[in-house]
């Protein structure tokens, strides 16, 4: 009866310690995309493109995302497929989705593999190439409803980084708009101060006709 009692100890043990190292296995099997350069200064009225890069510690076969953007300051020309689904030669499908410089966005955009999932290497999985507009600010280039799978449709863990563009020279505008903001307060502390001004004119009104 004791052997019996062991055995099954000793099975939920090597049970428990199975369930362990798949669940570390999981967790470290994250994917990551993020655009490259994850910081770029350009100048107003300038043509400029950023990567979209995608690691991922699984084997993968297909990635759909949104970009998001200030339109004010940027607007998409094109989006062109990478080379990352493309190792060993794969067959892709790939779609630019549909851009929306109006509402900064672009929606529908997608990769995927014709045939099994493969361990890949890092790679680019999209160039977005991009023109600035004839307005100095900063704004940041935003990846939105990132879905990474594998051939059987599961979606992977996945950590997103996003892009910060500086478009212009921001430090004029910064003093341009605080010049303004001190003018406004200058101008308003200034209106305030005809107050007693005009009391002391009533006082003065009231006290000659006495």
């Amino acid at each position: 009866m004791s052997e019996i009692l062991k055995s099954s100890s000793l099975i939920s043990i090597v049970l428990f310690t199975c369930i362990i190292l798949s669940l570390t296995g999981l967790a470290s099997a994250e994917s990551a995309i993020g655009l490259s350069p994850s910081q770029l200064n350009v100048e107003e009225n300038e043509e400029f493109t950023l990567d979209i890069i995608i690691t991922s510690d699984d084997s993968v076969s297909g990635c759909e995302l949104e970009l998001s953007y200030d339109p004010g300051l940027v607007s998409i020309t094109s989006i062109t497929e990478g080379d990352f689904f493309k190792q060993s030669g794969k067959s892709t499908i790939f779609s630019q989705g549909t851009i929306d410089n109006d509402a900064g966005t672009a929606t529908g955009i997608y990769c995927a593999i014709i045939g099994d999932d493969l361990q890949l290497n890092p790679g680019t999985f999209a160039t977005i190439t991009l023109s600035s507009k004839g307005n100095a600010g900063i704004t940041e280039m935003g990846l939105k409803n990132v879905i990474i799978t594998n051939s059987a449709g599961e979606k992977l863990p996945v950590n997103i980084k996003k892009a910060t563009l500086t478009i212009g020279d921001v430090e004029t505008v910064a003093e341009e708009q605080e010049d303004i903001e001190i003018g406004a307060e200058e101008k308003q502390t200034g209106q305030n101060t005809l107050i007693p001004v005009i009391f002391a004119l009533m006082s003065l009104y009231f006290i000659k006709r006495k």
